[in-house]
């Protein structure tokens, strides 16, 4: 076996753990609560020992909420780059944020863990706990788009009510409803931003 090959090997068991461990915590939180979930828990039902699990998170929270990139089809910065160059800025990152929800949509486990951030309030600190880095991918792709630098306030101004726009919209969403449901609320709320917060008439 090449060393190539067993590095491949590796890495997909090291994903493997991790993604088991994911799995595990959320259901736990999901059918115990959180307060009543240990980290022996998590390792019991995951099959791993608490040294494995510390070889990957920090704390039983983290295995909660970890984020991979991967499930939402690689970084916001790419798919924002992948978008037509005719695209207005806002909308580009509109369709960008869209796509990354249709794919994230795909995995049970991303729907169970804003069905247990809904239901437990704590936990909502930790979801966005990403956010200041998304946000810093958004105005580089901006930037990028229009030409401008990263730290300039366009491409930051435009980031940052991104966000919070694609925050609000889930935060109005229910998670046990339909997935259209959400790109609804999504699309609903981008033109309402696009719009220039007209208020409703």
């Amino acid at each position: 076996m090449s060393s190539g090959s067993a590095g491949g090997i590796r890495e997909r068991k090291k994903h493997e753990t991790r993604e088991a461990l994911h799995r595990a915590a959320l259901s736990l939180y999901l059918a115990q609560g959180p307060d009543a979930v240990t980290i022996s828990d998590i390792c019991e039902a995951a099959g791993v020992s608490r040294r494995t699990f510390f070889n990957y998170f920090e704390s039983k929270d983290d295995a909660v909420m970890d984020w991979n990139e991967e499930r939402a089809g690689g970084s916001v910065a790419e798919r924002i780059a992948a978008r037509p160059d005719q695209e207005e800025p806002l909308e580009a990152v509109h369709q960008a944020v869209r796509t990354g929800i249709v794919r994230l949509l795909e995995h049970e486990t991303w729907r169970q863990r804003q069905l247990l951030v809904s239901r437990h309030p704590r936990l909502v600190p930790l979801a966005f706990a990403g956010n200041r880095r998304t946000r810093g991918l958004m105005a580089e792709a901006v930037a990028r788009r229009i030409g401008a630098e990263p730290g300039d306030r366009y491409p930051r101004v435009l980031a940052a009510a991104a966000n919070a726009v694609a925050q609000a919209a889930l935060a109005q969403w229910d998670p046990e409803d339909s997935g259209a449901a959400l790109l609804e609320i999504l699309d609903a709320s981008f033109a309402m931003a696009a719009a220039g917060f007209s208020p409703p008439s």
